[in-house]
């Protein structure tokens, strides 16, 4: 898919990986609605108002997350791709994770990639839009697929993502939307320093930009599994 003047909707685009993908985005010509609890790291930004859209909130919002994709039809005309970046991790011992940091990550993690999902899906159909090549990319983590020490229920999450991602794929085929998962490694930002301050990260966010462009330009294909994994592409 060309990217030049699309519309993406990105969740988690103030920071990390989301924001490197949000100005790789912008520099390639498309349109961005950037939707995040944190919108205030962006104010620093000289980020031109008319190809982006900037809207504070939560992914487990289900209220927020439709007005924002209703907002950003109402501003675009439509939503080319939705990309489900939000995450959360704590790097906790199995037998010490508390029921309340399990609910957090599992709500933000899986609950929140499920509700956009949702909700993107409902507001084409609303607006009577062609969701034919449409595309959903969900971030995961390379955790997703081998799994982690101290970080078992984030790895659980990711895997549950790269799941729910193949299982739409069939479910939803006769839409015609295209889904994939994209899988980093170990990436140079906050969450991983704070996770695993004494290892050296695998690749920067802007390294996991240019794969998220090119998985949406189709340089880089899914494997059978749907999966973009991030350090495959790397070496």
């Amino acid at each position: 898919m060309e990217v030049k003047n699309k519309t993406i909707f990105i969740t988690g685009g103030a920071d990390g990986i989301g924001l490197a993908t949000v100005k790789k985005l912008l520099a390639e010509g498309a349109n961005v609605i950037i939707y995040s609890k944190s919108v205030e790291k962006l104010n620093d930004l000289s980020l031109d108002v008319g190809k982006t859209l900037i809207i504070k909130g939560d992914v487990t919002d289900r209220e927020n997350v439709k007005k924002a994709m209703q907002g950003g039809i109402k501003k675009f005309g439509e939503i080319d791709i939705l990309i489900n970046n939000a995450g959360v991790a704590r790097n906790e011992k199995f037998l010490e994770t508390t029921e309340k940091d399990w609910d957090f990550i599992i709500n933000v993690n899986i609950k929140g990639v499920f509700i956009c999902m949702q909700e993107f899906i409902k507001e084409m159909r609303n607006e009577k839009l062609d969701m034919n090549g449409k595309m959903i990319i969900n971030i995961a983590s390379g955790a997703g697929e081998y799994g982690g020490g101290e970080i078992a229920v984030y790895s659980a999450t990711k895997a549950g993502v790269i799941n729910i991602t193949q299982g739409l794929n069939e479910e939803l085929k006769n839409l015609g939307i295209k889904w994939v998962t994209v899988c980093p490694g170990a990436t140079d930002t906050k969450m991983f320093a704070n996770l695993f301050p004494e290892e050296k990260p695998y690749h920067t966010t802007e390294q996991v930009a240019e794969v998220i462009y090119k998985t949406i330009t189709e340089e880089i294909k899914p494997d059978n599994r749907l999966i973009v994994d991030v350090f495959h592409h790397m070496r």
